[in-house]
């Protein structure tokens, strides 16, 4: 029998901005899920409505987790990668941070319900430039 499968997932989210600047005209987020050789996930998603490039993020992660529940029924460690600090640290038991905002709060819960039975589950924020294919993922979401 094979042994259940040590995933690497990376996350990002991406917000397009009009001429001024400073009104956002678009949102995506994009994430893949691998093991080191195989590439099971990748996607790119439209997000109609948000209110920050944080509020993204969140929801990034949670569509990464949701996808690692949906594609697999057994995991031995879930490796969760983005370089959004707030967000990592907001997901990481290790360094609690309970977000004001109900909408993460409930994007949070869900996380950490669906990845409760994974036997070892870690958060580490990469450098934007080592987070490069779910950059340009979260980009390719733009409609």
């Amino acid at each position: 029998m094979r042994s259940p499968p040590s995933l690497l997932a990376y996350f990002d989210a991406s917000v397009l901005y009009g001429p001024d600047n400073g009104t956002p005209t678009s949102g995506a987020i994009g994430f893949l899920v691998e093991d080191g050789t195989t590439t099971y996930v990748e996607a790119s998603r439209s997000v109609g409505a948000f209110v920050s490039s944080a509020a993204l993020e969140f929801r990034a992660l949670r569509e990464t987790v949701k996808a690692v529940d949906e594609q697999f029924s057994h995991v031995s460690s879930l490796h969760l990668h983005g370089d959004a600090d707030a967000v990592i640290r907001a997901a990481d038991p290790d360094h609690p941070a309970e977000p004001s905002d109900p909408i993460v709060r409930r994007r949070l819960a869900d996380v950490h319900a669906r990845v409760a039975d994974i036997p070892v589950v870690t958060y580490k924020v990469l450098p934007r430039g080592r987070n490069e294919r779910a950059h340009a993922l979260a980009r390719a979401g733009h409609e």
